[in-house]
């Protein structure tokens, strides 16, 4: 009798060991995973539900300073989208901490249009190949993290340069893309590849940029579509060119029409186009 009890008890005691034993494997590996993709630095400062000045640091160690509006809903939701701001020179990280979104609203109509979605605004050093690099990283956190179904992006002036690279390297990642203002810097194989849905916009007389690098950029991925064999109607309804004249500016209280490229945010049809794609 005594044996069976001691029996018993060793194989409940061997039992419990495998337990904590795949447990701590579990959580090991679970850490691991997190540790390879990169941690985040959650913030106490919340303005306008937005965390400000949240710091992702990336697997070789690189900090990435951004904003983020997470829905208190996140776990209850069937569809997680996501939409990334990409800000002009004023939102850099070494203008201010959170200037971009004094300055940009693009991630307040985001919100406005759909708050169960998550919004990023990283705060960027530069609108080069680094920020690129950057932004791509911390997507990928992300739809990792999230398990995001899409996943929306737009740039601003400089920051619509950096988007141009990002499409470059990685327009796998995103669902569609606005650039505002801005110029492409990047090739055009892979947006193409995607079939992206990608808008530009601008003043025709923009002070800063010009209007023709996105009429031609327009007319290169134009005829690559048309190469590829996409028709005329299949390629509007994923590639618009939206160039806009003095009055459009003057009539908003612009003088500079690269400034008022910011308008673009407070345009819901465009910002409907993008987040709906």
């Amino acid at each position: 009798m005594k044996k069976n009890i001691i029996f018993i008890l060793i194989t409940i005691l061997i039992i419990i060991g495998i337990i904590i034993t795949f447990t701590i494997n579990l959580f090991s590996e679970e850490e691991s995973s997190q540790e390879k993709n990169g941690v985040v630095k959650e913030s106490n400062t919340i303005e306008d539900d937005f965390q400000i000045d949240m710091v992702f640091t990336n697997e070789e160690g690189r900090d990435i300073h951004y904003s983020a509006y997470i829905p208190e809903n996140i776990d209850e939701l069937d569809y997680v989208f996501m939409f990334i701001t990409l800000p002009g020179w004023e939102g850099l990280y070494f203008q201010g901490v959170g200037v971009n979104l004094e300055y940009e609203d693009f991630a307040f109509t985001a919100r406005d249009i759909n708050k169960n979605m998550i919004i990023l605004a990283p705060q960027l050093n530069d609108w080069g190949e680094q920020s690129a690099e950057d932004t791509i990283a911390l997507t990928k956190y992300y739809q990792e993290t999230y398990n995001i179904d899409k996943t929306y992006i737009e740039g601003y002036s400089g920051g619509g340069e950096t988007l141009s690279l990002v499409l470059d390297k990685n327009a796998n990642l995103y669902d569609s893309a606005l650039m505002v203002s801005s110029q492409w810097d990047g090739g055009y194989d892979a947006v193409v590849e995607e079939e992206l849905p990608l808008y530009f916009f601008i003043g025709e007389e923009d002070d800063y940029y010009g209007s023709s690098n996105f009429k031609e950029t327009y007319q290169e991925i134009y005829d690559l579509y048309r190469e590829k064999g996409l028709n005329k109607q299949q390629i509007d309804d994923i590639l618009i060119l939206d160039v806009r004249g003095e009055d459009y500016f003057s009539n908003h209280g612009y003088t500079s029409q690269h400034a008022g490229g910011g308008e673009v945010a407070h345009e819901e049809d465009i910002m409907k186009w993008l987040l709906t794609k």
